[in-house]
């Protein structure tokens, strides 16, 4: 083997340790040497950690807040529709008031209907809306998921800890419907 052709041989298998070094560790583990979404996102001190967590728990505290935001957006389109109660309270038609509360109150339960105004159509400003917000949602879940797949337990804290403050600033008066939709947890 001559000398150049060694020199071939020792620079693979240099850049062939380099790689293994780099490889997605599948299991998790405490740490600070990480390769965070991107490659120009290297972390290898506690402070780019640190630096990284906080901005992760952000980035995940704002997921939260666009799920409810459009939400709030859905709910906000359909408020053009009107609620018709079947069942209420009476009101004393003689005094115009309201019965009396009993001393023992419980609370009342209103049955009703809704009947559409305006039905939204497929190219309403509402909905192109929605489908931007519905893109940059479905984009910032997966980046979330890929973060949480570095398998670094300091980072999976992050996203965890940030979806669930996020959930307890945006979600307290969330509706009690279900998001069949819901792409990544």
């Amino acid at each position: 083997m001559d000398h150049s052709q060694h020199m071939d041989h020792s620079q693979h298998m240099n850049h062939m340790g380099h790689m293994m070094n780099h490889m997605m560790s599948m299991s998790f583990h405490f740490g600070y040497n990480e390769t965070i979404l991107f490659d120009w996102w290297r972390i290898d001190s506690i402070g780019g950690l640190v630096g990284s967590m906080i901005g992760i728990f952000i980035i995940a505290v704002l997921y939260e807040g666009l799920k409810y935001y459009r939400e709030f957006l859905f709910w906000k389109t359909y408020n053009l529709l009107e609620y018709r109660p079947v069942t209420g309270p009476q009101a004393n038609p003689e005094s115009g008031q309201m019965p009396p509360a009993p001393s023992n109150p419980t609370p009342v339960q209103y049955v009703g209907e809704v009947i559409h105004k305006q039905p939204p159509t497929m190219f309403s400003a509402n909905h192109f809306i929605q489908t931007g917000l519905h893109m940059i949602q479905v984009t910032v879940s997966f980046l979330l998921m890929l973060i949480f797949m570095t398998y670094n337990v300091w980072l999976c804290l992050a996203v965890v800890v940030g979806a669930a403050v996020g959930y307890f600033l945006f979600c307290w008066k969330k509706s009690v419907i279900v998001d069949v939709t819901e792409h990544c947890h």
